[in-house]
């Protein structure tokens, strides 16, 4: 599966983690994630391999006529949960001081976390965007539904400007049925204006994960030298002695996390800052750990 974000060695090093749903989603096998429905669904989606104990009563017989092949039925409803990560495609996220920018870090969560839902059989989808959604890929469990994604990933470039809030109202309009929302972005925005859009989601019921992803420099500002600044969204320039501006930024750069983390924590959302300096694996091994021990 040739893909730029396709790590097997990451993939690997996160291990039998499992991306739970920590409260009651509109899915199926409540074994994993807790659902408020009981019964089968009559929507047919897809099949799976038949394993030992599995239903008898979902078995395709005509697909075994046919093919001599032992198949399970999947329907729309058991599936564990839907999920839908949005990516933060902006001209901001081209940013990087190191090896890696924001857009591909979060491309390479975007393709684990994809990856760990699929495998525990849940339904995800793919959003991205800048000022508005770019591309919208509905929720599948099927495993074809990775490989749409990593071509998805793939193919991204970042560009435009951000407008976070305006598209978290949008996508929570699109989602109406209850399932797990991971934003994954920089969210440099109006804070008041994503903590609106975030809001929209908790309305609607959905869990929600951000990861604020930013790069190194952007939280400690190493900069010493006279340098020249450009403003990734716009076409202001400013050349300055960085030396005069770290207090004032670090301040600000610090007030403005500390209120995004304020925000979510008023919201019950779970907040995580990923620094582009630590290894996605790592840090999302870090994070489901936690997570599952948190309960």
């Amino acid at each position: 599966m040739p893909s730029t974000f396709f790590d097997p060695a990451g993939l690997a090093r996160l291990g039998s983690l499992d991306l739970v749903a920590k409260q009651v989603v509109e899915g199926f096998l409540t074994g994993r994630h807790r659902s408020p429905y009981h019964g089968f669904s009559v929507e047919y989606l897809d099949h799976r391999p038949y394993s030992p104990g599995d239903d008898l009563r979902a078995m395709d017989w005509k697909m075994l006529a046919r093919s001599d092949k032992y198949q399970i039925k999947l329907f729309e409803d058991e599936t564990n949960l839907r999920a839908y990560i949005l990516l933060d495609c902006s001209e901001s996220m081209a940013f990087k001081s190191g090896e890696i920018d924001k857009l591909s870090y979060g491309a390479y969560l975007a393709a684990a976390l994809t990856y760990l839902l699929i495998r525990q059989n849940d339904a995800v989808g793919l959003v991205l965007f800048d000022k508005e959604v770019r591309q919208y890929i509905p929720p599948k469990a099927h495993p074809s539904q990775f490989r749409r994604i990593l071509q998805a990933l793939d193919g991204v470039k970042s560009g435009g400007e951000t407008d976070v809030g305006s598209v978290l109202h949008e996508a929570a309009e699109r989602t109406k049925r209850r399932g797990l929302i991971i934003v994954i972005s920089d969210l440099i925005d109006k804070e008041e204006s994503i903590a609106s859009g975030l809001q929209h989601f908790r309305h609607n019921n959905h869990e929600v994960i951000v990861f604020h992803t930013l790069d190194d420099a952007e939280l400690t500002f190493p900069y010493d030298r006279l340098t020249r600044f450009k403003d990734m969204e716009g076409a202001g320039r400013v050349t300055t002695n960085p030396k005069s501006l770290r207090k004032r930024y670090l301040e600000r750069i610090q007030a403005f996390t500390d209120q995004i983390k304020h925000d979510c924590f008023e919201r019950k959302i779970s907040y995580n800052l990923a620094s582009t300096t630590e290894p996605y694996d790592r840090f999302l091994a870090a994070y489901l750990d936690k997570r599952s021990r948190i309960g």
